[in-house]
């Protein structure tokens, strides 16, 4: 059978509505699905909230939720989408719906011809419509395709599932990807980064705890913490401040920047020679893990869900993420130059996580739906 082409296939993707897909505020689904149109052979219509900055990648097309006080803004924003393709008479082959399983069910109960895949960003078994395996077993019956950006959620979406139930779909993991921006690794400061979401989950106390200890006693090193509760700058968050409060024994070492446009985080990865990705959850995947690895920096990070099949051996991890042994990890490398080169070249040298590869394992899904449908 022939394989369809890239402009014979019309996908569509629908994103959480909370997602601001600009430059400004783009969060962690919107910066994922920003490289799957870019790396993706096929061509891709975006479909998101009203923004009021230019789009990542066009076409999009911003919906205002329908009946959200009633249905919720998810919802609202699929029963929009819904009426957008009544109105304009768009069929396309299949719609992609990021990280609401809620939303995934709710399309494809209400429109049995609309073909819907989910994305898969965290685990299913924490998302409203797929927490429990009947409701995962439910929605399976009506999708056609499963990708997750770790084989780690892919097994999430299968627990307690029969393999019979999920023989129908297509399962694609699609690496997050992220391309270098040097030929060669940028000269590193003694400065140690920490960039993401300042939530409990994220380890950020844990690791401020670590590097009181440590930093001290180390004056000609220096940390600095990017991120903020959400994905604008904003006051700073009951948690923020415990965080700040525990890094008080680090005086001027330690900074706190709040949250920072993609930019100005990459500047900080490739002035670090030290970045710590200290998640006490299981991480979906972590696309810092990648910035920090992309830009050649010493990874320290956990053995949490779907870090370790990006960083396992191209990174210092910690099996038990504790305020000591983030203290013993920062003491190591700071402490022992060989240690600290050897991971930096680990992380250099061993990076296949390019958006080319990215988009070529989202193209194998993609075919493998098209071939499902025909």
């Amino acid at each position: 059978m022939t394989n369809p082409s890239p402009s014979s296939l019309k996908i569509h993707t629908l994103l959480p509505e909370k997602e601001r897909y600009t430059r400004a505020n783009a969060g962690a689904v919107a910066m994922v699905t920003e490289d799957m149109i870019l790396a993706s052979r096929f061509d891709g219509h975006v479909f998101g909230r009203v923004i009021t900055h230019p789009p990542l990648t066009k076409p999009y097309t911003p919906l205002e939720p329908k009946h959200a006080l009633f249905v919720g803004r998810n919802i609202g924003l699929a029963k929009r989408y819904l009426d957008h393709l009544d109105q304009t008479g768009e069929r396309p082959n299949w719609v992609e719906v990021h990280g609401r399983c809620q939303v995934a069910s709710y399309l494809a109960r209400k429109r049995p011809n609309l073909n819907v895949v989910l994305v898969l960003h965290n685990d299913p078994r924490d998302i409203k419509g797929a927490k429990t395996i009947s409701e995962r077993r439910h929605l399976a019956a009506m999708l056609k395709g499963v990708f997750a950006v770790s084989q780690y959620l892919l097994d999430c979406f299968d627990d307690g599932l029969a393999p019979d139930e999920t023989a129908h779909l297509v399962k694609q993991v699609v690496p997050l990807g992220i391309d270098r921006r040097h030929q060669k690794p940028p000269k590193k400061k003694k400065q140690i980064v920490l960039t993401g979401r300042m939530v409990p989950e994220k380890g950020m106390l844990e690791a401020a705890k670590a590097l009181a200890q440590v930093l001290p006693r180390h004056p000609d090193w220096s940390v600095r913490f990017i991120g903020a509760k959400g994905f604008k700058a904003s006051d700073r968050s009951p948690y923020e401040k415990a965080v700040a409060e525990a890094l008080a024994p680090c005086g001027q070492q330690a900074s706190m920047l709040g949250f920072l446009p993609r930019q100005d985080v990459e500047r900080h990865h490739d002035d670090a020679a030290i970045a710590i990705v200290p998640s006490l959850w299981q991480e979906p995947a972590g696309r810092v893990v990648l910035e920090a690895m992309s830009s050649g920096c010493a990874l320290i990070t956990t053995r949490r869900g779907g870090i370790v099949e990006y960083a396992e051996n191209r990174a210092l991890i910690i099996d038990e993420p504790l305020v000591e042994t983030f203290a013993d990890a920062i003491s190591h490398l700071i402490s022992t130059p060989q240690a600290l080169a050897k991971y930096q070249k680990m992380a250099w040298n061993d990076y296949p996580f390019t958006r080319d590869h990215m988009g070529q394992c989202l193209d194998q899904g993609r075919l493998s739906i098209a071939e499902a449908l025909n």
